[in-house]
């Protein structure tokens, strides 16, 4: 089996700043977001994932030339999510040389947009963004797009299944309450889903450290695992460091203890 993926979750906002979120409110500015592709190309990430926070409520995709510029700065495979409505505007990013492109808020009404974007792209160039919900032995809750007060959200496993029925290439479970917390990843919600699918499952929201993905990992074998904390700031702290090579290495060396785990 290959090693899952590790992948730097970067969020830009409406000014194209890089920003960090805490549980998709509290916003601490981060810099650059060319420079921290660059300074990642460089660090040859497992792929990085970008996704423009303002895009869909401004009813807007996120910016061609922006992403143009991206993909000039960084040489390793990159998602790209945000405000994505039509097949056109697939069809534009995938031009500049993205990998993927990911799908959220657009199927909350609309889940045939995803088999229409599998039917003309192929699933491995479509990846799902689910926002989850789970509180203690509540049933977890998923959106498309950001969650609101005024739209519940619907049964996770329902979502997922119809999200792999359509095609998706994978799914990135969002965990909503453990973003920007550090806290570590709702282990026993992911391993319980990524036994019950098919498609590749990536884990984003709550990574502080190592351990986190060591535990996640050591309880399925996960896709990927996604983080923004952990690699754009210092241990501990919200001092800005961006940071990777020690991680990848880790896990490199984790592997076959991991596998002899999944057996």
């Amino acid at each position: 089996m290959l090693r899952p993926r590790l992948i730097a979750a970067l969020l830009v906002d409406a000014q194209l700043h890089l920003v960090k979120t805490t549980a998709f409110e509290q916003r601490h500015y981060l810099g650059d977001p060319l420079n921290a592709a660059y300074v990642f190309s460089g660090y040859e990430v497992d792929e990085l994932l970008v996704l423009d926070i303002d895009a869909t409520p401004q009813g807007r995709p996120i910016p061609a030339r922006f992403v143009e510029a991206l993909a000039r700065f960084t040489r390793v495979p990159l998602t790209i999510g945000g405000g994505i409505t039509s097949l056109e505007q697939i069809h534009d990013l995938l031009a500049l040389g993205v990998e993927k492109v990911s799908l959220s808020a657009a199927l909350t009404q609309n889940l045939a947009f995803l088999q229409q974007a599998v039917d003309r792209f192929g699933s491995s160039t479509i990846s799902v963004v689910l926002n989850v919900q789970h509180h203690g032995d509540e049933q977890p809750l998923a959106w498309f797009g950001r969650p609101n007060p005024g739209t519940a959200g619907e049964p996770l496993l329902e979502i997922a299944f119809a999200c792999e029925q359509a095609g998706a290439g994978e799914l990135v479970l969002n965990s909503v309450d453990r973003d920007g917390s550090r806290s570590g990843f709702d282990v026993a919600l992911l391993a319980s889903l990524n036994g019950q699918l098919t498609i590749p499952l990536v884990a984003l929201g709550g990574c502080g450290n190592q351990t986190h993905i060591a535990e996640l990992l050591a309880a399925s074998p996960l896709s990927g695992v996604a983080a923004g904390s952990l690699f754009v700031y210092a241990p501990d702290t919200q001092e800005v460091l961006l940071n990777y090579p020690h991680t990848s290495s880790w896990l490199a060396d984790q592997l076959p203890h991991l596998q002899r785990a999944w057996r």
